[in-house]
């Protein structure tokens, strides 16, 4: 059997071709995403200034009690400093020949430091002495060896490896559903395209167990050297996505990309294993079937879809289903793409399982205008249609996945994005912001509330912490906002109104909360809450205020000078102001201009300024869908493309055979274009569909508007791509297999 598959591969060579770039490109893609995941995990930040250290102690940037999944804590925002008595305390320990102290950003507080390095004397096991180190610290205290010590002076590193490993997670999930799909779906075509041939395999004599054999091999073969040679396409192509998010700041600067052994072994088994499960499954009826059944099936169309087909099919699209009715009713806010996006897929890849069914109702439906569009040959290209069904099908699945991906992904971002804009934009109360470089002083404030004109000015001071008591859980477990507010210009600058208690109250450690969040805490006026800053330190906060705000204003107000002590920078370097009902913004900046003419570092804007930061902020975000789509999508279209030219050129005899009965090589080409047109429609159409399930609700739901938002381009250039592409890879091979004499192209091996 080994002999006889590597003649099949030999004489097969086209169609095996495009099954091997199926495989290499599946391969690069999960090596790609591997190599990313590697990264995340490592964070792996060459130390500068603490280069000459062998072991760092340093602030746990992880908070470990959020209620989440333990393997994954949430990163904390601000610099978790650590007592600079610790030096003195590591110094005097066994193996340590000096410590030093260092400070890399902002001020710290009195008594803390930011890292000490710690350099231990010649011969001492650095692993032995950090775990010595490591016995005497707290649980908010950690060490950094090797590629990690650099983690201390890039603070940002270790939260941007937790985003990297989060965007590589998702992509390889789609990476990885939308290869096997591609890759089962291409070597099913390929084994029915050698239906022929198996069957006269099996009517010679060969058992069922060695055709499985046969096809086992050839697969195997195909598939070990094609995840071989991706290994270096693979981590070229990690390492530019790398880069890609490193230059939009999703990836902090100075993180290196590592792609080792495990992520390149695991690509190579997912890989080979989709490849054998798809061939094998493909193969199974051709292997099982009787010899004289198997010979009379090659010249005809077999059964319209087989039940493993069909039930897995609705299994997918039941679990396409019920993500879309969590997305409708559950899940809101950003976080509606975390469940949108894969119901997005999982419908897509349903209805590409049903395509040997809906190819028929789309043939029917379409056959009217073919018709009359191309005649005589239209009629043919119907007839042909509805004759090749199965391969149809199979060429037709990637081109409803390309499409529903495209749009559906993207248009769901898109919708998602104008949903939260408009949200920051209505909770945006300010109509003017002033910046200084080194903060402001308690004066400032004041002189700018007694500007005329302003209705009341605010500090603004922005982080992230956790309720430890009463024990609380944030959405997605990962913390709540904080804003540090002044007392006497928090009612004009925020938008929530006061419904117990007074926002002027908000002084030292004190708290303002939105009245249902105090309901579920069961805490009121008076009470204690103890809260986790950002910087890892526990306050013991008194609520001052109880407010009503908007569904989405998930918001606790602290005083701006108590939330600035406990953020890296230390101090509050803006302040919101907003105009008095009677003073326009343009008038009301124009009087900030003028009071802050004679001071230096101090600079005036408009609310835009926020609108922009926000957009910048989404835009940078978004960059990431935007790669995961253009991954995924260039995957499918090169399945696409695959697919439709191998189903061509394996037709040679039948369009050789046509152009002796009477077809001119014209009328050919215009009958395997009309046939592009219905497999492009026919696609784009059970695409489109799978794509507004998902799309319509959740634009209902969050803009009140059944058409997402977004440009009409994106799905203009969706269409036109994929129309090019399906007619592109349909007539360059018939125009190829159409240029020989047609009594040879009829003596061809299907």
């Amino acid at each position: 059997m080994l002999q006889l598959a590597l003649r099949t591969l030999r004489f097969r060579a086209g169609m095996f071709t495009a099954a091997f770039l199926a495989m290499f490109s599946a391969a690069v893609i999960v090596m790609a995403c591997g190599g990313l995941i590697e990264t995340g995990i490592r964070t792996a930040v060459p130390a500068h200034q603490l280069a000459g250290a062998d072991v760092v102690v340093v602030g746990d940037q992880e908070y470990h009690h959020a209620g989440g999944d333990p393997d994954e804590p949430p990163i904390l925002p601000e610099r978790v400093r650590i007592d600079a008595g610790l030096a003195d305390a590591v110094a005097a320990m066994p193996g340590v020949r000096e410590t030093e102290s260092f400070f890399f950003e902002g001020e710290a507080p009195p008594g803390t430091v930011d890292a000490i390095g710690v350099v231990a004397e010649d011969g001492t096991d650095i692993d032995e002495l950090r775990e010595r180190i490591d016995a005497e610290l707290d649980d908010q205290t950690t060490t950094l060896v090797g590629d990690e010590r650099g983690q201390a002076e890039l603070r940002e590193a270790k939260a941007s490896g937790v985003t990297v490993m989060a965007l590589a997670g998702v992509l390889t999930a789609f990476a990885l559903l939308v290869a096997v799909f591609g890759v089962a779906s291409m070597l099913a075509l390929s084994i029915a395209q050698r239906q022929r041939d198996l069957a006269l395999l099996r009517a010679v004599g060969a058992t069922p167990r060695q055709l499985r054999r046969l096809i086992f091999r050839e697969t195997l073969m195909l598939s070990v050297t094609a995840t071989a040679l991706a290994y270096f396409p693979g981590q070229f192509v990690g390492e530019f996505v790398f880069d890609q998010l490193t230059d939009r700041g999703i990836a902090a600067e100075g993180v290196t990309f590592h792609q080792g052994w495990v992520p390149t072994v695991a690509a190579m088994a997912v890989a080979i294993l989709a490849a054998l499960v798809g061939a094998l499954g493909a193969g199974r009826r051709a292997s099982r079937v009787r010899p004289t059944q198997a010979l009379a099936e090659a010249q005809v169309e077999g059964r319209l879809i087989g039940s493993a087909r069909l039930l897995l099919a609705f299994v997918v699209l039941a679990g396409g289903i019920a993500l879309t009715m969590v997305t409708i009713t559950v899940m809101s806010g950003p976080l509606t793409p975390a469940t949108g996006a894969p119901a997005v897929l999982l419908l897509a890849i349903g209805l590409a399982l049903l395509a040997p069914v809906l190819t028929r109702l789309t043939t029917f439906a379409v056959q009217w205008p073919v018709r009359a569009l191309g005649g005589v040959t239209g009629q043919l290209a119907v007839l042909n249609a509805r004759g090749r069904s199965g391969r149809l099908a199979a060429v037709m699945g990637p081109v409803i996945l390309l499409t529903a991906v495209s749009t559906g992904l993207l248009y769901l971002q898109t919708t998602n994005d104008e949903a939260d804009r408009r949200g920051f934009a209505d909770n945006l109360v300010a109509d003017a912001v002033v910046m200084a470089d080194g903060g402001f002083d308690p004066e400032v404030l004041v002189e700018i509330n007694d500007l005329p004109g302003v209705s009341g000015a605010s500090a603004y001071v922005d982080s992230v912490g956790f309720i430890e008591k009463p024990k609380d859980s944030s959405p997605m477990h990962e913390g709540w906002t904080l804003q540090g507010v002044t007392a006497e210009g928090a009612d004009a600058t925020t938008p929530v109104e006061t419904t117990a208690g007074a926002l002027t109250d908000l002084r030292g450690d004190t708290i303002a909360l939105d009245d249902s969040h105090a309901d579920r805490l069961g805490v009121g006026l008076g009470d204690t809450i103890t809260l986790r800053m950002g910087d890892n330190t526990a306050l013991d906060l008194e609520v001052a205020a109880l407010f009503s705000a908007p569904e989405d204003y998930d918001t606790l107000l602290l005083p701006a000078d108590t939330l600035a002590a406990h953020t890296t920078q230390g101090v509050a370097d803006r302040v919101l102001v907003t105009a008095a009902d009677n003073i326009g913004p343009a008038q009301l900046e124009a009087t900030l201009d003028a009071w802050a003419s004679g001071r230096d570092g101090v600079s005036v804007s408009g609310r835009e300024v926020l609108l922009e930061e926000y957009d910048d902020q989404k835009s940078t975000a978004n960059f990431a869908i935007y790669i995961m789509v253009v991954m995924i999508a260039g995957y499918v279209a090169i399945t696409v493309v695959n697919t439709l030219a191998s189903s061509m050129m394996a037709r040679r005899r039948e369009l050789g055979l046509q152009r002796l009965a009477g077809s001119t090589r014209g009328q050919v080409m215009t009958m395997v274009g009309l046939e592009g047109a219905i497999v492009a429609v026919s696609g784009m159409a059970l695409g489109t569909a799978a794509a507004t399930a998902i799309l319509a609700p959740v634009s209902l739901k969050r803009l009140d508007s059944i058409l997402p938002a977004g440009s009409p381009w994106i799905y203009a250039s969706t269409v036109t791509f994929t129309v090019l592409l399906t007619l592109g890879a349909m007539l360059l091979p018939a125009w190829r297999v159409t240029r020989g004499r047609p009594a040879e192209a009829a003596l061809a091996v299907e």
